[in-house]
């Protein structure tokens, strides 16, 4: 277990920022997926219905889901969130950032093909310019962005 071994920094970071919803958010989110369901209807497009009332239904089921905490360690190996191991010759590059609650998130940058940008809050003990030296040892720094997946999710209160 080198990576143990050689850990620089460690914290437990949210999955995600839960919101509660509301009475109206299921509403709207009923209303949305059956007009997509009528459109999709109405051009006679029957696999983008089933594709919608399959999303409509894991907007639902999905919405009572409460975030899990990631484990968060980085040290001469890698990165490692919540079990998943990016060891430095994976990732391109990192930037430190802030969310719109104006909490520092590292955002890194893999060659994996599904969810190739991560995001993760920095706990606030945590010195962001120690990690920032750190990092930079091993990997470049490139302004990255969250995913428009992210942001949409953030947007529509999920």
């Amino acid at each position: 277990m080198l990576h143990k071994e050689s850990l620089e920094f460690t914290w437990d970071s949210m999955e995600f920022e839960y919101k509660e919803k509301t009475k109206n958010w299921y509403i709207y989110v009923g209303i949305v997926t059956l007009l997509l369901i009528v459109l999709s209807i109405i051009i006679k497009d029957y696999l983008f219905g089933v594709l919608i009332l399959i999303g409509g239904f894991l907007m639902f089921s999905l919405s009572t889901k409460k975030p899990e905490i990631l484990p968060v360690e980085i040290s001469q190996h890698g990165i490692k969130i919540h079990g998943d191991m990016y060891p430095y010759t994976d990732i391109y590059s990192f930037w430190i950032g802030q969310n719109k609650r104006n909490e520092a998130i590292l955002l890194i940058s893999t060659n994996r093909k599904i969810s190739s940008t991560i995001s993760v809050n920095i706990a606030p003990q945590i010195n962001i310019m120690q990690i920032r030296e750190f990092l930079l040892q091993f990997i470049k720094e490139k302004e990255i962005h969250e995913s428009f997946t992210n942001r949409f999710i953030e947007k529509i209160g999920f």
